[in-house]
């Protein structure tokens, strides 16, 4: 295949990627937008995941908690009034997908709760909302009481930093065996105090490298290894020839560089460590 084909085949099937609604996921199409910036856009991508402890109540079923909202800060201080909050989760999104029983994501399990694309920076507070929440014990389901706080928002501090064009992963580890609890003992009725601890990830990493000769425009592509599936892409640097492939999740990828009028270059199996650079994948073109 010719170099201005592939060219076109690339972006054919990058766009049809974008555009597709079959199984295509909202979290797909962000990051791809994300990662296809040619420019460090000072934008970082947030993650937020939930986990659960088991809850040691004896014939527990289920702990459904319908979320109503997940917002952000850069300041802890901040209450829900103030301006320069971040939505990653809002109450237009259907209730069913606001809806997580906690039993489920425990073992290795977890559910992503949203995403959000953030100026790079500190970010110290995490608000939730909770708009109901219900146990089953023995096949019966009941109401858990919740604190008047958890519809206005719980606050969670502690911190967590956004750096450019990476995925940071935060985990919220929902303790159910410590947040609910029958009250008063022995009545039947059960009441939520959540207990929620804050774990931060740096979930991608970056391929860089460099292409000779380095004043053409090269287009460096990574797929999912074996298939013809885009991940990510950039252009090569037209002054020095370098490049750099980034928020790629932890994993293993070909690679690709096509210019017009040139042989297309490959190397297969590039592998992408959690919160680090793999350098030295240098490409050097011949003239077709």
């Amino acid at each position: 295949v010719g170099s201005a084909a592939r060219l076109k085949e690339i972006y054919t099937m990058f766009f049809r990627k974008l555009l597709g609604v079959g199984g295509v996921l909202a979290i797909a199409i962000t990051l791809s937008i994300s990662a296809c910036s040619t420019d460090p856009s000072g934008t970082g991508t947030l993650q937020l995941n939930l986990v659960d402890a088991p809850a040691p109540i004896e014939g527990i079923e289920s702990i459904d908690i319908i979320f109503s909202f997940i917002s952000v800060h850069a300041s802890a201080d901040a209450d829900s009034a103030n301006v320069g909050w971040i939505v990653v989760m809002d109450d237009q999104t259907s209730e069913a997908e606001r809806t997580f029983n906690l039993l489920e994501y425990v073992n290795g399990t977890s559910a992503l709760l949203g995403e959000a694309e953030l100026e790079e920076g500190h970010y110290t507070q995490l608000r939730i909302g909770i708009q109901s929440a219900s146990i089953t014990i023995n096949g019966t389901t009941s109401d858990l009481t919740i604190p008047s706080g958890s519809q206005s928002g719980l606050k969670l501090t502690g911190g967590f930093n956004i750096d450019p064009n990476v995925i940071t992963a935060i985990t919220l580890d929902f303790d159910a065996g410590e947040s609910v609890r029958e009250n008063p003992p022995g009545s039947g009725r059960y009441k939520l105090q959540p207990t929620i601890r804050m774990i931060e990830t740096i979930l991608s990493g970056t391929i860089s490298g460099t292409v000779t000769p380095d004043t053409l425009r090269t287009l460096i592509t990574a797929y999912e290894t074996g298939t013809t599936t885009v991940v990510t892409s950039t252009y090569a640097d037209t002054l020095s020839g370098e490049y750099m492939l980034q928020a790629l999740l932890a994993g293993t990828y070909d690679l690709e560089a096509s210019a017009e009028g040139f042989d297309v270059a490959t190397e297969a199996g590039v592998t992408v460590t959690a919160g680090q650079d793999n350098p030295d994948h240098d490409f050097t073109l011949t003239e077709s």
